[in-house]
């Protein structure tokens, strides 16, 4: 059943987001747009100009609880990246789920600890029900006794006592989410070999990397980066929105990801210790404040429904020219804008974010407020 319910989201996807079908796409020479590397998902690199790429891998087809994808695929999309021709700049990496991000190592301690609860819980009352059932089996009450036990387990099940912690199938669902993140130690390998070969992919081509991901429903910016070369190769920023319709995570959880443990990546091939390396990761402090002027405590994370915008611009065009008209070119290196639009707590603009206009779900006005820019600068050759 979810293998056809697998084919069909496929089928949809390549239908509703590329315009194509998987029979056109098996008639198709050509890889210039929409391809696949191990017959077993479909990738795509786009260009926005001749300056900006984005290169989108499929992070689901190959997924499981040890890999985001399978070794194959990187060595066929590496490649792709590395013979972009000379005139991009920075090559955009969607990627579903952020690769960086702040860690959740207490959350996954509390659902281990849950989860270790629910397994003791459910075989003591499923012992106790055989037993109790048996010896009600001689008295004619086995049934009665049988749908007791049913009724209790439910009361601390996914309808009671641990509702919102289990999945519909009565699983851990915080668990299931953190596996998921590429910061999940099941994924440390495969995102320290990603991280290390983009490095060397970006110092060759003088190329800028960055990721936008969203899945975790806030939105922030952080970056990988050598604290004593802060422009160099190694600086790669990191992009997160929240799709406008998801709920955002509760207070406690973002309470959690603001936390100020120093995070390093290891040397490829090595696993996190976090240890000082020529890479370090940090997350952004754009939230300042609320769009009244009230002081954020949580400044690296918005728990709220947003979008991103991102300009590509020249820096040297763009400088100190407006209301001018005589504005002449530039060198034609570009730098990325993003800003943030957030759905507003209440009140108008302020220090933290200018007032934008918007609409509500029900019609009405609703104010939002934009908070950035956070500016992603080009890569100078030999950087």
């Amino acid at each position: 059943m979810f293998k056809n319910i697998g084919r069909i989201g496929i089928d949809m996807y390549l239908l509703f987001q590329h315009h194509t079908t998987l029979e056109i796409l098996r008639n198709v020479s050509s890889d210039t747009d929409i391809f696949t590397i191990t017959g077993t998902g479909w990738h795509f690199v786009k260009y926005l100009g001749p300056a900006v790429v984005v290169v989108g891998p499929d992070g689901r087809s190959e997924r499981n609880q040890h890999q985001v994808m399978a070794g194959p695929t990187y060595q066929g999309l590496f490649p792709k990246v590395a013979l972009l021709p000379p005139s991009v700049q920075h090559c955009i990496w969607m990627i579903s789920v952020p690769l960086i991000y702040p860690r959740l190592e207490a959350a996954e301690q509390i659902a281990h600890t849950v989860a270790t609860g629910k397994k003791a819980v459910t075989g003591t009352y499923n012992l106790l029900g055989k037993v109790t059932s048996s010896v009600a089996g001689v008295v004619g009450a086995k049934g009665v006794v049988g749908s007791g036990f049913d009724s209790v387990k439910k009361a601390v099940g996914k309808s009671g006592l641990m509702g919102g912690i289990l999945s519909p199938f009565g699983d851990i669902d915080v668990l299931d989410e953190l596996r998921d993140q590429w910061t999940h130690e099941s994924k440390d390998l495969e995102r320290t070999y990603l991280i290390r070969t983009l490095q060397g992919i970006a110092h060759q081509k003088s190329l800028r990397m960055t990721f936008l991901s969203g899945a975790v429903d806030c939105c922030g910016a952080g970056l990988v980066h050598d604290p004593a070369k802060p422009s160099d190769h190694k600086t790669m920023y990191q992009l997160i929105s929240a799709s406008v319709v998801n709920t955002p995570p509760p207070p406690y959880i973002l309470k959690l990801l603001h936390n100020h443990k120093p995070l390093y990546v290891p040397a490829n091939g090595h696993r996190s210790t976090h240890q000082p390396s020529d890479t370090k990761e940090d997350m952004m402090e754009i939230f300042q404040a609320e769009g009244d002027g009230r002081p954020r405590e949580m400044k690296k994370l918005m728990g709220r429904r947003n979008y991103v915008a991102i300009v590509a611009y020249d820096p040297e065009v763009v400088q100190g020219t407006y209301g001018r008209t005589d504005m002449g070119r530039g060198a034609g290196k570009l730098s990325l804008a993003v800003d943030f639009i957030v759905q507003a707590d209440g009140g108008g603009a302020g220090a933290g974010g200018s007032a934008v206009g918007g609409f509500s779900a029900g019609g009405g006005p609703a104010a939002v407020n934009k908070y950035g820019p956070v500016i992603i600068p080009s890569l100078e050759l030999g950087r």
